[in-house]
């Protein structure tokens, strides 16, 4: 219990806060040198690197971790429950939100490319048969029929939520006798987490300097 409690404390998540910092900033260095998809895999989507490659060094999936165990044992050994203390609990509650939240995002998230001929149908998910009807396309976008039949236009930086999925357009090849269109369909059912997280912090905000406020009056 007693390490439990000093896990939780401020000392430690000052600590972890630290660590995440120089981790952040290293990587940040580290992909400006050699590119984005081999930084975030050594610093970003990993459980550990190796500095020098030799010292191993807990990666952004392990600092999460424990910065999570740290704002739950702050929760529960550390945060009086009081109506004065409501608006740090908000605050610990909304990162403890988004850090679960972008685990099981991670774990769940789908992600791929999808093809169609103009004039066809194009399947997502054929067990549940979400599909879209694929009408015209040119080098802007495209116009689509939802299963539900609603008509949409899909265009660059402007997707379309289709069913569970959202669909963005990608790019449209001219073949001899048909129109090829490419699409990126992507699904993630924690995508309002983001959301959540800044309403839970916002209130937390707001209720603390209320009461601040209200002490300066007093």
């Amino acid at each position: 219990m007693r390490s439990f409690r000093f896990f939780g404390s401020l000392p430690c998540g000052i600590a972890l806060l630290a660590a995440l910092f120089v981790l952040v900033l290293w990587g940040t260095l580290f992909e400006a040198r050699v590119g984005v998809e081999l930084a975030s895999e050594r610093f970003f989507n990993s459980w550990i690197f190796f500095a020098a490659g030799i010292f191993p060094l807990p990666a952004l999936k392990t600092l999460a971790v424990l910065l999570f165990f740290n704002l739950l044992f702050a929760v529960i050994f550390w945060i009086p429950r009081s109506k004065k203390s409501l608006g740090v609990l908000l605050v610990h509650f909304s990162f403890l939100i988004l850090i679960a939240g972008s685990f099981w995002g991670s774990a769940t998230r789908e992600s791929f490319s999808a093809f169609g001929f103009v004039g066809a149908r194009v399947t997502l998910d054929s067990a549940n048969g979400n599909s879209f009807l694929l009408l015209g396309a040119d080098s802007a976008g495209c116009s689509v029929v939802s299963s539900a039949g609603d008509s949409l236009q899909i265009a660059f930086n402007q997707p379309q939520k289709l069913g569970a999925y959202h669909v963005y357009f990608g790019e449209a090849f001219e073949m001899p006798a048909k129109t090829i269109v490419r699409f990126s369909v992507k699904r993630d059912q924690f995508s309002f987490v983001p959301a959540l997280f800044t309403i839970l912090f916002c209130a937390g905000i707001l209720w603390n300097l209320a009461f601040f406020v209200r002490g300066q009056k007093k």
